[in-house]
């Protein structure tokens, strides 16, 4: 599935990223980024392999949203620059966008 290769492309730049925040914030910031990206890939790996799929898929993109505002904040609190945040975001919204489109889609 194209969904699950994207997060796990994504995955491995955001860990690249979370990687470079200050100590103080890597281990409480980073760390749920971190988990929640890789929850994301986890969640939707399972969905995949499930006949009913859509209480995984709702809960993906519940992790979904907790990392697109646990995003956001490690922008505002400048541990990513401009450049990044924008690229992070752009897939960010695209991983929703397909994550949209297959619980719409018939099981």
């Amino acid at each position: 599935m194209l969904i699950i290769t994207k997060g796990y492309d994504f995955s491995k730049w955001l860990l690249h990223h979370t990687g470079k925040f200050p100590k103080s914030c890597r281990f409480s910031l980073g760390v749920k980024i971190e988990n929640g990206i890789l929850d994301f890939i986890e969640i939707t790996t399972v969905a995949n392999m499930r006949k009913e799929k859509l209480p995984m898929l709702k809960r993906a993109d519940e992790v979904l949203a907790r990392i697109r505002i646990l995003f956001r904040l490690s922008f505002e609190m400048r541990f990513i620059n401009l450049n990044s945040y924008e690229y992070g975001s752009r897939q960010l919204v695209e991983l929703g966008k397909m994550l949209g489109g297959w619980m719409k889609s018939p099981r």
